[in-house]
């Protein structure tokens, strides 16, 4: 598997510490990220102690999760595995992968969520390790607590005083996972709310075992169903086990709001704590995992770097980025500013929040500059748009590959093609390459 090397560097171990009748977490950080993470990023005092932990305690218990990884690859990619932590002026977010990357899970912490006495913006790497979960699970709603995010510029050891330093090839898949999560989420609507004591019946009634098959829910009078049908309105679920980490924070809910994607089968299903969110995104296929989606294809294409330099010179950590201001201020057209944020996002530059319906801004901290050149499927459209291996016609166009000639035509949904990439996953991978060849023929042609 395809990997980019990483160095962190930790000046400590993430813990809990009790001072004073006090407890602080403080979570270390990678010192080495870049030198605009360094630095101190959040001092702040949790006003809702036992919902912070057990959220924080989630996105670990998530990034832990293998939901579908051969059994050899496990120890591995666990060690390749860091939440991921962004301090801006409107939230506090942790986010992270499972193993398998098919689930996603985000804290969210609002302002009125955590007492600050010190914030600046930041984005770094977060230690979660066995003990920390371990401490997660004994904070109570009284208990003071604190959290920090730190970062040591450090990376040496010297006297007495040692740096932990790890080498982790980061998995691109897993990399490449955070991008298309985003994109994912952008296309999803909502599709229904359940109240605390629905959301609590619904998740003790799920299978308690690995369920892998297909399953729909569906919701009557307020009560959500599990069912092998599809009825209107129902949601898709394979891999209904990948819930279970929100069953222990459900009654402490004000309900869950659950979003899907018609076009790839994917859903979101958050819980809603006023103040705070916890977010579950899940794959459609649990063995598949968001990486291998191409949501972000067509964006990357069709986002030139002037486009994509021009909206990112008007990103200043926003959480929620307007679209139609953005297209206002940069003199493009909107959909032209949705493709460079779809390019962004394969970037690390945005995410997305369902909340509140938008993109936010954040710098994930790894080096997404190889991803352009590591996409096989936008790098082979690109070698058939240069070899000229476009014609278009009155339907839409041919696409000639190794001697093949293949159909590109548009029906009522976008672009479908006659190879058999596309005949195999349809439009719920994103676009095959020659549908991306078309796209990027016809943007050179504009």
């Amino acid at each position: 598997m395809p990997a980019t090397d990483k160095t962190y560097r930790y000046s400590a171990s993430s813990g809990v510490h009790a001072n004073a009748g006090r407890t602080r977490l403080t979570l270390a950080t990678d010192s080495g990220v870049s030198p605009s993470n360094s630095g101190h990023f959040l001092s702040a005092h949790a006003l809702y102690p036992d919902i912070t932990a057990r959220g924080l305690r989630a996105v670990s218990e998530t990034v832990a999760a293998r939901y579908y990884v051969p059994p050899g690859m496990l120890a591995k990619i666990l060690r390749e595995a860091d939440p991921v932590v962004t301090v801006s002026p409107g939230a506090v977010r942790f986010e992270g992968f499972s193993a398998c990357c098919s689930a996603y899970a985000r804290m969210d912490l609002m302002p009125d969520a955590l007492e600050v006495s010190h914030s600046r913006t930041g984005t770094t790497n977060v230690d979660f390790g066995a003990e920390l979960r371990g401490a997660l699970a004994n904070v109570g709603g009284d208990t003071d607590f604190d959290i920090t995010v730190s970062e040591d510029a450090v990376g040496i050891t010297r006297d007495d005083t040692a740096v932990i330093e790890r080498k982790v090839p980061l998995p691109l898949r897993w990399i490449r996972g955070f991008a298309e999560v985003q994109v994912v989420q952008a296309q999803m609507k909502p599709a229904f709310h359940l109240s605390k004591v629905a959301a609590q019946r619904f998740l003790r009634a799920l299978p308690r075992s690995k369920d892998d098959s297909a399953r729909w829910v569906s919701v009557r009078g307020g009560v959500a169903r599990l069912s092998s049908r599809s009825v209107e309105g129902a949601v898709f679920l394979r891999g209904s086990h990948r819930l279970r980490v929100l069953e222990t924070m459900v009654s402490r809910s004000e309900g869950m709001d659950v979003f899907s994607a018609e076009a790839t089968g994917a859903s979101a299903w958050s819980l809603d704590f006023g103040n705070q969110r916890f977010w579950l995104v899940l794959n459609a296929e649990p063995w598949r995992g968001f990486s291998g989606d191409g949501g972000t294809l067509s964006g990357m294409a069709l986002s030139s770097g002037d486009t994509v330099a021009a909206i990112r010179a008007q990103l200043n950590w926003q959480d929620r980025i307007d679209i139609p201001a953005l297209a206002s201020a940069t003199g493009l057209e909107t959909d032209t500013v949705e493709n460079a944020l779809a390019d962004l996002a394969a970037r690390g530059l945005v995410g997305f929040d369902l909340g509140r319906n938008g993109f936010f801004h954040r710098v994930l901290p790894f080096d997404l500059a190889p991803l352009d050149d590591l996409n096989p499927r936008l790098k082979a459209a690109r070698e058939l748009c240069d070899t000229n291996a476009v014609t278009m016609t009155a339907s839409g166009a041919e696409v000639t590959s190794k001697d093949v000639v293949h159909r590109v035509d548009r029906d009522a949904q976008g672009w479908r093609c006659t190879c058999p990439w596309f005949s195999k996953h349809g439009r719920l991978r994103g676009p095959c390459k020659h549908v991306l060849a078309v796209e990027l023929h016809l943007e050179r042609l504009a």
